[in-house]
C-alpha cells in the first residue's frame, strides 16, 4: 500500500506540473473493487469523500481519474510499480 501511495503522489505531481489547479478530486478504482475518492487541497490534509477496500488493499492495475478546479480531467493508470498519465 505504501508503494501505491508513493506512485499516486508522483502522478498528482505530474498533474500539477502539467497545469492542473488545486483542489483536485481524485477517484481511484482497483481491479479488485477497492475504491477511494479524495479531495486534495492546498495547504491542508486531503479530505476522504468515499472509500471501500476489498481485502484491505488496492490491486493493480489501478485506474485513477483526476479532476481539477476548472473541470480539466486526466486519467492515471498504475501498473506494477509504473505510472502512466494520459
Amino acid at each position: 500500500m505504501e508503494e501505491l501511495q508513493e506512485l499516486l503522489v508522483e502522478a498528482l505531481r505530474q498533474c500539477v506540473d502539467n497545469g492542473m489547479k488545486l483542489p483536485l478530486i481524485v477517484c481511484a478504482v482497483s481491479s479488485n473493487g477497492s475504491v477511494l475518492a479524495t479531495r486534495i487541497n492546498e495547504g491542508r490534509e486531503p479530505d476522504t469523500l468515499a472509500q471501500h477496500f476489498e481485502d484491505r488493499a488496492f490491486k493493480t492495475p489501478v485506474n485513477i481519474m483526476v479532476v481539477d478546479h476548472y473541470g480539466e480531467a486526466a486519467r492515471v493508470v498504475i501498473r506494477s510499480g509504473t505510472v502512466s498519465l494520459q
